[in-house]
């Protein structure tokens, strides 16, 4: 009894440990990844239309608000964290089934509100286009000018750019859907009448691979990385940057340009 007891203890520290390891990967870099593509799809949207800034607003898992991930101008664009009500905002048109649509604002405009702590001025109109999964709105998209209505062609490129913007939350969507189908199952997988044989497959792999050193030190940088993310939006483009500069610094001397001091920076 007092064995079973502990082999259980053990394997749930193995796979807290494998499941961390997971999670540091998807925060590094899938999410990475998707976010920095919808960053420059936004920042083109503005210099081809002519926009001083846009916001883009994802459903969430709860469905109870929307997350908005990044914000852009036509020079670049930064990783954002903003929660944004369903009602009472200028997306709330499309989220109900709506159309693309162009608007003039005026100064402090209440439907601008929620979104004007992003935004580097306070805009004289938006143009807003959802962000459709087949029939679906699963958000949406609203480009901002400082100057004036935006004029007919932007709209119509508008409606286009909607369709690829959809493609990159098709992807935020899917792997959401894989890590919240894993997260549903694995208890039940795990349990002791699991139906399976998984239980004791993870457990002979987590034996196999806990003995190399190669594994321990990829799960401890994993872990490091992943508490180092998980302080604040900082510490995260910080960890970004750092790995990038060390990817780039092992390509290099993987294509036999190593040379000069060896600084990364």
């Amino acid at each position: 009894m007092e064995r079973a007891a502990s082999l259980d203890a053990a394997f749930a520290a193995r796979l807290f440990d494998l499941l961390s390891t997971i999670e540091a990967s998807a925060v590094i870099g899938l999410a990475k990844s998707r976010v920095r593509g919808l960053g420059e799809q936004l920042a083109f949207a503005c210099a081809a239309l002519g926009a001083a800034e846009a916001v883009a607003a994802l459903e969430t898992s709860a469905t109870t608000h929307l997350s908005v991930p990044v914000v852009a101008s036509p020079a670049g664009h930064r990783e954002v964290s903003l929660e944004l009500p369903f009602e009472g905002t200028l997306l709330s048109h499309v989220l109900g089934g709506g159309s693309t649509y162009a608007v003039s604002l005026e100064p402090g405009d209440e439907m601008v509100a929620p979104i004007r702590p992003l935004l580097e001025a306070d805009p004289a109109a938006a143009l807003v286009v959802p962000i459709r999964l087949g029939d679906r709105t699963v958000g949406g998209v609203a480009l901002f000018s400082h100057e004036g209505p935006f004029p007919d062609p932007a709209v119509e490129m508008a409606e286009r750019f909607s369709e690829v913007v959809g493609l990159t939350a098709e992807a935020f969507f899917t792997e959401r859907m894989l890590f919240e189908l894993f997260a549903t199952c694995l208890p039940e997988l795990l349990g002791k009448d699991g139906a399976t044989s998984l239980p004791d497959k993870v457990l002979s792999f987590l034996r196999g691979v806990r003995v190399s050193p190669v594994y321990q030190t990829r799960l401890a940088l994993a872990l490091s990385i992943g508490r180092l993310t998980s302080r604040s939006a900082t510490e995260a483009r910080l960890a970004t940057r750092v790995l990038d500069a060390f990817e780039g610094y092992l390509t290099t001397l993987e294509g036999g340009g190593g040379g000069g001091d060896g600084g990364m920076f």
